[in-house]
């Protein structure tokens, strides 16, 4: 019987922006092998154009860290909180 493998340290939380300045937060195993893919199917995720890049990122957390640092942005999105924390700057209003 092979031995349990350790959980593994390779997903990120991540931030997609638009140019219309609105934020995606999510998860991922592999970032790099999901952004790939982002601009043609995170339309069908948010229900808006992209071109979506991702503008920040953190790695090197396990799945459960990942989810629960994820949830914790989430609440923050709208509020400057979201901002201090991830060091991007709030979209221009107008």
């Amino acid at each position: 019987m092979p031995a349990p493998s350790a959980p593994s340290d390779t997903w990120s939380v991540f931030v997609l922006r638009n140019p219309a300045g609105r934020c995606f937060v999510g998860h991922a195993e592999n970032l790099d092998q999901f952004a790939l893919s982002a601009d043609t199917e995170v339309a069908k995720w948010t229900g808006h154009p992209g071109p979506w890049p991702v503008v920040w990122r953190h790695d090197g957390l396990s799945r459960k860290a990942a989810m629960k640092f994820e949830v914790s942005l989430k609440r923050d999105k709208d509020t400057p909180r979201f901002y201090s924390r991830t060091g991007l700057t709030p979209p221009a209003v107008g």
